[in-house]
């Protein structure tokens, strides 16, 4: 055999060599191109309707911007309101896998996270927030109960997430001990602490409650949540300054989180700092809605007097501090510390 030959022979040889070897790696690597492809869907409930402003705000926000960053590798499933899942019952659904991640009440997050309704006694700004160390302390805490903390929903940039809507006016603080006014858990302690009676109300007694005059006013609403329930209708009414931060946190189940590749983590992160941004305006714009819809409804809109209105709010702040500390000891210093500026 002439030595071309041979030498043709062992380039066919390598040639094919190389295509064996070709053809092995890219069996290897189709299953991780195929699972780097595909779309993780995540199902999701609220404590609010799906007709809800706040459902179209958080749509807008999160899942519209998560589904852009992820290039379609994330997607989402809506699987309803307190229709679906009860309100009391959406953290412990969170927590045990029935959904992957909800959007929650601070107050009633603390059965499966003790301690993370302190939340809306921040002082500082969310992006603060993430910086000096609250966030990383809300995830542990969060972690202890199986959850991964996303952030928050529809913050205040205002501080003043809660409204005090009423029938009887009020002046100073010694009107306020006169009053029956209902609350949910979160603002229980303000009321209290105003030296208000306090009423246990849910979110869909409000109306009730203040047409029949069971209560003369309601300390744990927001203005938005206020209008879109008609509650306009039965309200003399608005005292300013309003209260507090927002009651709304959003919680994904721990091992869900943990599943997702490192990429995806960080496009869940990033999605939500800007939905936080894109909610605080929208937060903003429902309130100025919500106001003008309170003028036309002939509702009289006032400030208190300045040492009223400074007395006010530092009492709700006091009074909630210290219902916190009573209950969660253990956890309690270190996120007064936090979300009053310190580190």
């Amino acid at each position: 055999m002439s030595r071309k030959r041979v030498c043709q022979g062992r380039v066919g040889v390598s040639v094919v060599a190389g295509l064996l070897v070709l053809a092995i790696s890219l069996v290897g690597v189709q299953p991780v191109l195929a699972q780097q492809a595909q779309t993780i869907t995540l199902n999701y409930a609220t404590f609010f309707p799906g007709s809800h402003p706040e459902w179209t705000g958080f749509n807008k926000g999160f899942i519209s911007k998560a589904v852009e960053l992820s290039k379609g590798r994330l997607a989402f499933r809506f699987r309803g309101g307190p229709e679906t899942i009860a309100l009391v019952d959406l953290p412990k659904a969170t927590q045990s896998g029935i959904v992957d991640f909800s959007i929650n009440l601070a107050g009633v997050a603390e059965t499966v996270a003790p301690g993370v309704g302190a939340t809306i006694l921040s002082r500082i700004s969310v992006d603060d927030e993430r910086k000096n160390g609250t966030f990383a302390y809300m995830d542990q805490l969060c972690n202890k109960g199986g959850l991964h903390y996303m952030g928050r929903h529809s913050p205040a940039f205002d501080l003043q997430f809660f409204q005090l809507f009423l029938n009887k006016k009020v002046e100073k603080p010694e009107d306020f001990k006169k009053l029956r006014i209902g609350t949910a858990t979160a603002a229980r302690a303000l009321t209290e602490g105003w030296g208000a009676a306090p009423v246990n109300l849910q979110l869909t007694d409000y109306y009730t409650a203040m047409e029949r005059n069971t209560v003369d006013g309601v300390s744990s609403s927001t203005l938005s949540n206020w209008v879109s329930s008609g509650c306009q209708a039965v309200t003399k009414y608005l005292v300013l300054p309003g209260y507090l931060q927002s009651s709304v946190l959003i919680m994904m189940n721990l091992n869900t989180w943990n599943k997702l590749p490192p990429d995806l983590q960080k496009v869940i992160t990033d999605a939500m700092i800007y939905s936080e941004k894109i909610n605080g305006d929208i937060w903003a714009e429902d309130k100025a809605k919500g106001t003008q819809k309170l003028k036309d409804a002939k509702v009289e809109i006032y400030n208190l007097p300045p040492d009223t209105a400074k007395w006010l709010v530092d009492t709700a702040y006091d009074s909630t501090w210290a219902y916190q500390l009573k209950r969660f000891p253990d956890v309690t210093p270190r996120l007064k510390s936090l979300l009053t500026g310190g580190k």
